[in-house]
């Protein structure tokens, strides 16, 4: 378990007196904190949290000390989601920190403040707060203090998306952290790096960063490490086989870790793997029991993410009534959380429910606004908001309009690298552009774009050896679905060979993978007792 300690808070040395009462109380007070953070490294944080209170409890504490135990204590009720009393244990933090006026006390507790912040949603906020901390570390002059403040700063950054900052963070981070040869908070600082270039769609660094990351934190034995870094290794990876598999991976590390917010993070995750599947009911019930579960610890965050995917997943099977009635509750927390991701997947939402309801001209409207708060917000995300407008102008009757926005989404993606999109599926991009050229009489572009639609639907699903989930893919999937009946006709006006044309319905299978799939559905069945 190297460099567990490393992550732990920090603050300038206490003097101490010499035997007595209070030198007792001090060895006690270091002996529970020691314990608590093997606890929680551990993974058993309802542990941790007890020996923490038993250990405040004590009438006598260095400042320092209960600094300490108050944030591991918060640390490892955020692990279990309870979020309003890690509140109050940093709210504590801060007034122990006004009270004494110790620079490295006051880093710690803005620190923590930083963490709590996010955890809430308050992304805004949270950088304020994670910068107040870095410049007191710089002030104290710590390298560690310093480190882990940045680290929290990099997170708050590319939550609130400001990237390129989120980046530098994390590359200083980075750098300290090895300097002192600490491999948890290296691996940890390489997840920001990773996870910030992912948002701004430069793929091969965040897959570097995110493959260095995941090293890192196996070398060191930190789960929650490795939980994150499998997650965001999924990003950038265009194959659903293997982004099933990292995100089972990363659910497993964070059970081991303790960390159910990251067990919930990965499931949603999850979810949305499965709707690319075709497989909407299934998913649409993993995240609804999710919402439910964070509806009782207040994260707001993961219960709007889920809200706005749960509406999505509702429009693609045609059940606008649903999706509508799902649509006030998510609004409404969008405009709680006030923060840029959440409003572009309510705008693009918006936009889908729209065109689901045959309202173009709505659906137009909104995803114009959408697409302009994107370039002046998060340039990064331009291609996301320029494929469902091109979509939405040609069901609104503009094909020109369509072909300008589609022209320049298949630029940026090209120059990306044909990399997976964020948001969407890399397919669609160059399906909505094969119809915008077609609708504008360019048959032979409209093909070309057409061959490179059907390229990335097969690079997705080229690993996926169960026939079943294969078939739901390619058939259940709208874009899929239209995209293999375009192929099928279009590639035998051109008389191309049946091993080319026919080369969906030659990818290797394994006998046993539908088997695992039904042991599954008995075992959610059994479950229904009815």
């Amino acid at each position: 378990m190297a460099n567990k300690k490393s992550i732990a808070p920090t603050h300038a040395p206490e003097k101490q007196g010499g035997a007595g009462p209070r030198a007792s109380g001090a060895a006690t007070s270091a002996n529970a904190i020691a314990t608590a953070r093997d606890l929680a490294w551990a993974g058993r944080h309802d542990e941790a949290i007890a020996r923490c209170t038993e250990a405040l409890a004590a009438e006598r504490i260095a400042p320092a000390q209960r600094m300490d135990l108050l944030d591991l204590r918060a640390e490892s009720l955020i692990a279990v989601r309870q979020i309003d009393a890690a509140s109050t244990d940093a709210t504590a933090m801060l007034a122990l920190a006004a009270l004494h006026k110790v620079p490295a006390l006051r880093a710690q507790a803005q620190k923590r403040l930083t963490l709590l912040l996010m955890r809430q949603g308050q992304v805004q906020p949270a950088v304020k707060a994670g910068a107040g901390a870095v410049r007191l570390a710089r002030k104290i002059g710590e390298p560690t203090l310093l480190a882990q403040s940045l680290l929290c700063l990099g997170e708050a950054q590319f939550r609130a998306t400001r990237n390129e900052a989120a980046v530098a963070s994390g590359r200083q981070a980075a750098a300290l952290f090895e300097a002192a040869g600490d491999a948890v908070g290296l691996g940890r600082a390489h997840w920001v790096i990773a996870f910030a270039c992912s948002r701004m769609a430069r793929h091969d660094e965040s897959r570097a960063a995110a493959e260095r990351a995941v090293q890192l934190a196996r070398q060191a034995g930190d789960l929650y490490g490795l939980g994150n870094a499998l997650n965001v290794s999924t990003f950038s990876s265009r194959d659903i086989a293997e982004r099933l598999a990292l995100l089972q991976q990363a659910a497993q590390a964070f059970e081991g870790s303790g960390y159910a917010l990251g067990s919930s993070l990965v499931l949603g995750n999850l979810a949305v793997a499965y709707a690319e599947m075709g497989l909407y009911r299934m998913a649409y019930r993993l995240c609804a029991k999710e919402v439910l579960r964070m509806a009782t610890v207040g994260a707001e965050v993961n219960i709007t993410v889920g809200l706005g995917s749960m509406v999505s997943w509702k429009v693609a099977v045609g059940d606008m009534a649903s999706a509508r009635a799902l649509w006030p509750r998510f609004e409404a927390l969008v405009d709680e959380l006030d923060e840029p991701v959440s409003r572009a997947v309510r705008d693009r939402t918006a936009g889908e429910l729209a065109l689901g309801e045959g309202d173009t001209a709505a659906a137009v409207k909104r995803l114009r606004a959408n697409l302009r708060t994107v370039r002046s917000e998060n340039p990064a995300h331009e291609l996301y908001a320029l494929v469902p407008l091109a979509r939405a102008l040609l069901a609104h009757g503009d094909p020109a309009g369509a072909l300008r926005l589609s022209s320049r989404a298949a630029r940026l993606h090209r120059a990306q690298g044909f990399a997976r999109a964020d948001f969407g599926r890399s397919q669609d991009i160059w399906w909505w552009h094969s119809r915008a050229l077609l609708a504008n009489g360019r048959r032979d572009e409209a093909w070309a774009a057409l061959r490179q639609a059907h390229d990335l639907l097969l690079d997705a699903v080229r690993n996926v050896r169960d026939d079943g989930l294969r078939r739901s893919f390619l058939g259940k999937v709208e874009v899929n679905r239209d995209i293999v009946h375009a192929w099928l006709a279009e590639s035998a006006r051109r008389k191309l060979p049946p091993a080319v044309r026919l080369a969906h319905l030659a990818i290797d299978s394994n006998v046993g993978e539908p088997f695992k799939r039904l042991v599954d559905t008995g075992m959610r069945l059994n479950e229904l007792r009815a």
